[in-house]
């Protein structure tokens, strides 16, 4: 949800602030006690005609908000001080909602954060009049040890009436940080299925070399609960000692896997040295090869002492490195770490943490920049984060992070549905990218020699040997990447031929049931038994894929309303009801986003499915999902922590369809601190502004890394910060990720747009959902005030929902069909909210979408 704002002092999508330096990535724990006031009025200064109220009208999220009853005359204020732990930049969250008739009865509302020497604030207008927003405020210049003050303030002269007040609630005070910087290593984080191994953000692990052992400990850090120790044992003038940490498993030169480290500008990471004598610390990196003929050092002084020492170094190989052979830092394998005494003798252990990479262009602050800005510099990441991952002999991407053996046609499809758009935004060239295709072309014929049907769902990732599993939604997936890819303009004639002639080697038909889609088949068990008969998405994804091959075609009518196991459910509001798979068991975010990942239904009704009862749009579905759980987070206090999805829960749970309908607890253990961080980036693209409060706060907490969001944390409610974060990367998650992060920053250029565009989806489309009722934008089969919340949500943005005259974009032409059908359904019985406040506010969005619209 795109809202207009001022610099330093509105709500979300102001322009980017510059941060005082590259190294402010690490988490950082709001400092304020008490900030959603659930625990009352404990530690805030209420005074005059406020209060902190219970209730739902009142509350931003959770239970309770503070309420400044516009109608009692005298003067409010709601504050609190706290002290600057550090140097900085700080930034103040929060929420706030003020009410129509408000300024008939105050003069004033601001809030302010304040400091010895300077202050931010943000004054409220009639035309601020709705529902709770976010907004931000940026102090520059702190120093540490000074107080900060946050507060809210008004002044009333009171009056009668209704919708007279004012709330704020949900407060976030922080130090800034930049989501340029990524954490690689700092201990911070453990595979959950195996959390005694050692491994960074890359997915590789440690050795120690020739070291006494790296360990990782809690004794000694420079931030956080973690940090390595290298034990390094005596070391004489001259003698050096080393250890290691690789990009991925470690496996023989035929198979290894790499990583692009070519794609961050700059490392650093901080150095404890106890050994007693000064050291130098060499820094070494080599490609594929892992030979010294192809690496490149260089040396950086640590002295003795408690102190934390930085290493800091550009990545431009060129800048004071000492360079053998032609490294390859876009197929980096190891990064190595010598140490040796300056002179004399040396003896005990060094310290590491806060490893981390920086990337490429201005800094970010994910609490303050635009948020278009975040998700694109995130998609960005994700992005070459698969591409830096794929097997330069097959061209598919491992399974997860930590694999360099096995390679998924789910993970390799989400790097093909992305490639179009890297195109245009120059991430990759169409040499590159038609080279690729040309490769992954080759090795899916490769695989087919091997399977009956369709491509195997698992292959050999340096080989493209098939395995055994052909499963129709992981090759209904890649399917739809290439069948994409083959129809954009730019491809050279002769790779569109060789992908258009490779994927119509698919057999979907073979895989059609009366009963819906067919989960699987091997040569040695035949098909499986089961369908995909719930309303999860695969089975019309299946159907997509099916309907756009031109061999063994089966229309997209003959399975779209195969999705039978359909029922009404709902977790904060009754009159909210989603439809959404009959067992809780199979209710993961991910199934209602996916159909939606590949083609736009915003701009239709209802669908034809039988049940009249059980119609929705999947769109629209999707949307009031997410919704739905946010509120439902917010209510259990957990309004940052979008959300349980299907991923590794560790044990004993394990890999399960984790929802907030159902965390799958097990021995014990409840798993409601369980959620996966990149699963709020598919909420995001739903459109819930809870959700871009959320993905902000979860990228100022980390929660990120050098592939892309963190695979999964457990944050217990109330705490700090989280318990533990998996260190392991799905990499279908990440595909999952890429995707709605695409979409969402493509906007009306997406490639589900594309999709739905195009004729014979379009057609197919026609028959399987009814025509939109003209300004019900919300698809309840009335026209009503919420339509024309939804047409304000959706201004501008890639979000069809609200195209009433369809013609592609959502403006205030949009809105003209609305507020024409809602005085017909209305009969002229209710007014329609103009020309006064709701004039302001159409102007106001209509100023800031214009600076917002994707082009």
């Amino acid at each position: 949800m795109r809202l207009p704002t001022t610099i330093a002092h509105g709500v979300f999508g102001a322009a980017a602030f510059a941060v005082a330096s590259l190294a402010l990535g690490q988490a950082q724990p709001n400092l304020l006690l008490n900030p959603s006031f659930e625990s009352g009025a404990t530690a805030w200064l209420v005074s005059g005609p406020a209060q902190v109220q219970e209730a739902e009208w009142a509350a931003g999220a959770g239970m309770r908000g503070v309420w400044v009853r516009g109608f009692n005359p005298g003067f409010a204020s709601v504050s609190q001080a706290v002290t600057a732990p550090s140097a900085g930049d700080y930034v103040l969250l929060y929420k706030s909602k003020v009410e129509e008739n408000y300024f008939a009865a105050a003069d004033s509302l601001h809030v302010d954060l304040t400091g010895p020497a300077s202050s931010v604030g943000r004054a409220y207008s009639a035309a601020d009049a709705g529902g709770y927003r976010t907004n931000a405020l940026k102090l520059s210049g702190v120093q540490a040890g000074q107080q900060l003050s946050v507060g809210a303030y008004a002044s009333h002269v009171g009056g009668t009436g209704a919708l007279r007040s004012a709330f704020v609630d949900n407060f976030y005070l922080g130090k800034s940080t930049n989501l340029r910087s990524t954490p690689l290593f700092d201990g911070e984080r453990r595979d959950f299925d195996n959390q005694g191994a050692l491994v960074n953000y890359f997915g590789g692990g440690f050795s120690a070399g020739s070291t006494g052992g790296v360990t990782r400990q809690s004794s000694v850090v420079r931030s956080g609960s973690a940090a390595y120790r290298v034990d390094l044992g005596a070391m004489t003038a001259g003698q050096s000692k080393f250890f290691q940490t690789f990009a991925t498993e470690l496996k023989s030169a035929s198979q290894r896997n790499t990583r692009d480290l070519g794609y961050f500008d700059a490392f650093e990471t901080y150095v404890r040295n106890d050994t007693g004598s000064p050291l130098t610390v060499t820094l070494e990196l080599k490609d594929y090869r892992d030979s010294l003929a192809h690496s490149a050092t260089k040396d950086f002084v640590v002295p003795a002492g408690a102190a934390w020492s930085p290493i800091s170094t550009s990545l431009d190989l060129t800048s004071g490195w000492n360079v053998n052979g032609s490294p390859q830092l876009d197929q980096m394998y190891a990064m190595s770490f010598g140490v040796r005494p300056q002179q004399g003798f040396a003896s005990g252990s060094i310290y590491f943490d806060d490893a981390r990479l920086i990337e490429p262009g201005a800094a970010i602050d994910p609490l303050t920049a635009p948020i278009y800005d975040v998700a694109e510099a995130l998609a960005q990441r994700t992005f070459r984060g698969l591409w830096g991952q794929r097997s330069r002999q097959s061209g598919i991407v491992p399974n997860t992070s930590i694999d360099a053996d096995t390679g998924a046609l789910n993970t390799t499809a989400g790097l093909v549905w992305a490639l179009p758009s890297a195109v245009r935004r120059g991430w990759v060239s169409q040499t590159e990218a038609d080279a690729y295709m040309s490769q992954l072309s080759d090795t899916l014929v490769h695989t087919m020699a091997g399977t009956t049907y369709l491509p195997s769902r698992f292959v050999g990732l340096a080989t493209g040997d098939a395995y055994t599993e052909e499963s129709s939604i992981d090759a209904a997936f890649i399917a739809l990447g290439m069948q994409l890819y083959q129809s954009q303009p730019g491809v050279a004639p002769a790779v569109q031929q060789k992908v258009h002639d490779t994927v119509n080697q698919f057999n979907f038909a073979a895989f059609e049931a009366s009963d819906g889609w067919r989960l699987a088949y091997s040569a040695g068990a035949g098909f499986s038994s089961f369908r995909y008969k719930g309303y999860t998405g695969e089975g019309k994804t299946i159907s997509l894929a099916a309907e756009l091959a031109d061999t063994n075609h089966v229309d997209l009518e003959d399975q779209w309303h195969s999705d039978t196991l359909r029922t009404r459910d709902s977790l904060a509001d009754d009159d909210n009801d989603v439809v959404t798979y009959t067992s809780t068991d199979h209710r993961a975010p991910f199934g209602q986003a996916l159909v939606n990942l590949f083609v736009d239904v915003s701009d239709r009704g209802l669908d034809t499915y039988p049940d009249a009862n059980l119609r929705t749009n999947s769109w629209q579905n999707f949307k009031d999902f997410e919704v739905d759980s946010g509120e439902y987070l917010a209510q259990q206090d957990r309004p940052y922590f979008y959300q349980p999805d299907a991923a590794r829960g560790g044990p004993p749970s394990g890999y399960k369809a984790y929802s907030l309908y159902d965390l799958h607890p097990a021995g014990g253990f409840t798993n409601e601190d369980l959620f996966m961080p990149w699963s709020a980036t598919l909420a995001l693209l739903s459109g819930d502004e809870n959700a871009e409060f959320a993905l902000r706060h979860l990228l100022q907490s980390d929660l990120h890394g050098p592939l892309g969001m963190a695979d999964g944390a457990r944050w217990t409610t109330g705490a700090e910060g989280p318990s533990i974060v998996n260190a392991l990367q799905d990499n279908w998650n990440l595909a999952l990720s890429l995707m709605a992060l695409m979409r969402y920053i493509d906007g009306p250029e997406s490639s589900a747009h594309f999709v739905a565009d195009l004729p014979q989806v379009s057609e197919a489309l026609d028959n399987l959902f009814f025509e939109q009722l003209a300004g019900d934008y919300n698809r309840d089969g009335a026209v009503t005030q919420a339509d024309y919340e939804v047409w304000r949500s959706t201004y501008g943005s890639g979000d069809l929902s609200a195209d009433g005259n369809g013609d592609g974009v959502v403006d205030a032409a949009d809105y003209t069909v609305w507020r024409d059908r809602f005085a017909i359904a209305m009969a002229n019985s209710v007014a329609t909210p103009e020309p006064t406040g709701a004039a302001l506010v159409l102007l106001a969005i209509i100023g800031a979408a214009s600076k917002n619209r994707h082009h």
